[in-house]
């Protein structure tokens, strides 16, 4: 799971080190203060989370939300859960799995959960074209486009109306 955490963190541009798994026992509390003590200082270090003013802020406030909408899914969990399995057993067809060919795909299933949930943010106070959710999640509107297709097929999002030629997006009833 910090595996996971830790691409989560560096999609949205957190530095990971403000993430740390370190075990100690109840005997070792010299040690535990000092894992404390150095971790406190080198969030100091890295400084605040969103530096470039408020709308920085609201963009790092709603990219988080997505992340925790995205994390508490099914498929990020079951991903998650899986990484070993897949390195040491394989998958139900016997082949096994490099980290490097894990952590790929992982990257690839947290893209794609994260910019869902974005969508479905941003569609919870508004109707919008493919081309208005790409410009506001800055992203190419071909890709974009395949994110409501596939958020369609899954009966997420439905078109309200038109714009000319341009459906309109909204949640589906089943999401509202």
């Amino acid at each position: 799971m910090v595996n996971v955490m830790k691409r989560v963190m560096s999609y949205l541009e957190i530095n990971p080190e403000r993430l740390l798994l370190e075990w100690v026992s109840a005997a070792e509390g010299a040690r535990f203060a000092q894992v404390v003590t150095d971790f406190t200082q080198k969030v100091r270090e890295l400084g605040p989370l969103s530096s470039e003013g408020e709308s920085d802020a609201q963009g790092l406030r709603f990219k988080l939300k997505a992340a925790r909408n995205a994390l508490g899914g099914e498929k990020l969990r079951w991903v998650a859960a899986k990484q070993t399995e897949f390195k040491i057993d394989g998958n139900k067809y016997g082949e096994v799995f490099t980290s490097h060919e894990i952590g790929r795909y992982l990257d690839g299933v947290i893209l794609e959960e994260i910019i869902f949930q974005q969508i479905l943010l941003i569609l919870q106070h508004e109707t919008l074209s493919v081309k208005e959710i790409s410009s506001k999640l800055q992203l190419n509107p071909s890709d974009t486009f395949k994110y409501v297709m596939s958020l369609l097929r899954k009966e997420m999002v439905e078109v309200s109306d038109t714009r000319g030629r341009s459906p309109l997006y909204c949640l589906s009833n089943t999401e509202a």
